[in-house]
Order: structure tokens, then sequence, then C-alpha cells
């Protein structure tokens, strides 16, 4: 299904999220915030958090509501007790970062422990002896291993973090050879995207074409032999200019960009990805009767709205991030995942 959205009226005019990341979110859970650290457009953060919707002009007190069925409200209590003794394992690029620093913040007080840094290889039980080398990209392009993290919940749930920009199959055995072996005790949330942008004019390649590649090994060699659940997180949008904001197809969409000083809506963007994953699964049939999809796209194609770069990220340097996203949007994915696995 796809996500698609109306407005509501949420029953607290005041509602500015699902909680105060000064107050809630645990000190190793700390990241650029827009509430926080943002220092331009401070003005439109109160809508920014309110509504989850369509435009700007939705009302502050309006908030995310998928057209085809109602979402259960966020319990953390009921989080916990539903993954009681499960290993909840995220794997992607700095976006699924954000996914599972939100999760942190909203599970902070079902918390016992926790951890968040760079990647620091003696801190990971096996070894990364390889140079691991991204598909499609000329040269030998290696990929960036980002950060890690893990929380234990009090329920004994165990959630973990290990991002990297791009997949690799020597990498991702290697990351998971520290959970082996993998039962059906164990959950997967993995995405793969921002690093493999389909039309971008600074981009070198055919990233949409390595894509397909690296996500048919992904679930034919490791996703659909796996014991464990596994939710494979739909790309998200991002609002650079252009077309399908990539900064693609006309460069005065990267001057405008600039010059504007905020990121902007696209009339496409790139839910092909989205698609294409669907379109996979369908057909690979029984084998994947246990992967399935975090449908996220649609709630990140209208919120351009919702990026750091919107409140100063970026500024002053060659562009604004217009890539990731403030909490009031990540934090909706994982309400998405939630509801569909408790």
């Amino acid at each position: 299904m796809r996500l698609e959205q109306q407005p509501e009226a949420h029953e607290d005019p005041h509602y500015q999220g699902h909680y105060d990341a000064a107050a809630a979110c645990p000190s190793w859970a700390k990241d650029w915030d827009c509430m926080l650290d943002g220092d331009t457009n401070r003005p439109n953060l109160f809508a920014t958090y309110n509504k989850a919707a369509e435009s700007i002009t939705v009302r502050p007190e309006q908030v995310y509501k998928p057209y085809d069925c109602d979402l259960r409200p966020w319990d953390p209590e009921h989080f916990a007790e539903c993954t009681a003794a499960k290993r909840i394992i995220m794997i992607g690029d700095s976006l699924m970062r954000q996914q599972w620093l939100s999760l942190a913040c909203m599970l902070a007080d079902v918390t016992v422990s926790g951890e968040h840094h760079f990647w620091d290889e003696e801190k990971i039980p096996v070894a990364m002896e390889h140079d691991y080398i991204a598909r499609g990209i000329p040269g030998d392009f290696r990929i960036p291993r980002q950060y890690i993290g893990r929380f234990d919940l009090k329920s004994g749930a165990q959630v973990f973090l290990r991002a990297f920009g791009r997949f690799n199959l020597t990498l991702w055995d290697d990351v998971f050879a520290e959970f082996q072996p993998l039962t059906d005790n164990d959950v997967i949330i993995v995405n793969f995207g921002a690093w493999y942008p389909r039309y971008n004019v600074h981009e070198q390649g055919d990233p949409w074409k390595a894509w397909q590649e690296d996500m048919t090994e992904l679930i034919n060699l490791r996703l659909s032999r796996y014991a464990a659940r596994s939710f494979y997180r739909s790309a998200t949008a991002t609002h650079f200019g252009g077309v399908n904001g990539t900064m693609t197809f006309e460069k005065s969409a990267a001057d405008a960009l600039a010059e504007k000083g905020g990121c902007m809506s696209s009339p496409l963007n790139e839910a092909w990805y989205e698609d294409w994953m669907k379109t996979f699964l369908r057909s690979c049939g029984p084998r994947c009767s246990k992967i399935g999809i975090l449908p996220v796209f649609d709630l990140t194609q209208a919120r351009y709205d919702a990026h750091h770069g919107n409140f100063g990220r970026g500024k002053g340097t060659w562009t604004l991030d217009c890539r990731h996203f403030c909490t009031s949007v990540t934090d909706f994915w994982n309400l998405v995942f939630y509801n569909q696995f408790c």
C-alpha cells in the first residue's frame, strides 16, 4: 500500500511531536535538531512540527493521517512488550541513523542503556579487513562506514545500528557475523538509496542500475534466506531542486536553492525505488514471505519544508541539507513500523 495522507486536527492544539528532544532524548542519541539547533526560518518551526502532511498552508494543529487506515497511537510500553527479547538490527545510511536516533528518543522511558558513535572498528566484534568497493561507480570507490549504535530496553529487546553508505555483500556479511546465527526472533530494518540517485548531474556511472543489482543480491542471497523477519524501508524524497529533487535536469535549480535559502518542492521525486521494490517482492513469491516494506516515501514527498536545511544546516556551505529530516518526519517512520510489527 501507499501511505497517502490527509491532515487531521490533533486533540492537543499545542502538540509538537512525540517528545521534547531537549528533555527526552538520551545524551548518546543527540543529533542536529531543527528545534534545538536551527537558527534560520524559526517562525515556521511550530507549523513544521505540528503538521505532517500536504502543504505549508496546513493549520498548525493538524497532523498526519493516512487515507486507508488508522494508525494506533505510539505506546513505548507496548512496543517494548511486543519486541521483548528480540534483536532489531537497523542497516542503511545516515537516514537509517536518523530513524534509529528517533526510535531511541521515542523509547527513552523504557530504555536501560545505550551508545552511539562514529564507526570505530575496535568496538565492532568482527574485524573489518577489506576495502569494500561500491558497485557502479568508476574507479575504486570505497564505501564509507559511518555510524554504529545500540540500546537495550527493559523488556530485553536490543536495537542495533550499523550505518554505511552503499551495499556491498562482503561488508554486509562482515557486519552480520556478530549477529549469527539469525533466528526468527530477529528483525532487520534496511534501506539503501540516498547514495544511489537515479538522476543527478554530479553522479558518475549508473546508480539506478547499481541499486537494482545490489538490492537483487541483498534479497536473493541474504534476506530471503534468513530466518529473521525483514523490513525494507523505502527511499525518502530529497528536495535539492529540479523535477525529481536531486538537482537534476537543470543547473539553475542548484543556484535557485542557494538563493532561496530553503529546500524546494519537486513534482516527481524518486518514487520508482519503492515501486521497484514492491514489484520485485511480489514476483519473488513465497521465498520472500518474511520480507515486508515500510512505505515511507509518500510521507516525505510533500515535506520539503521539514529538512534540516530549511532551518540552517548547511548554511554557508556549497548546499543546504535537503536530505535529512526534522524529527517531525522521522518519528512517523517508527510509528508505521510499530503499527506493522506490533
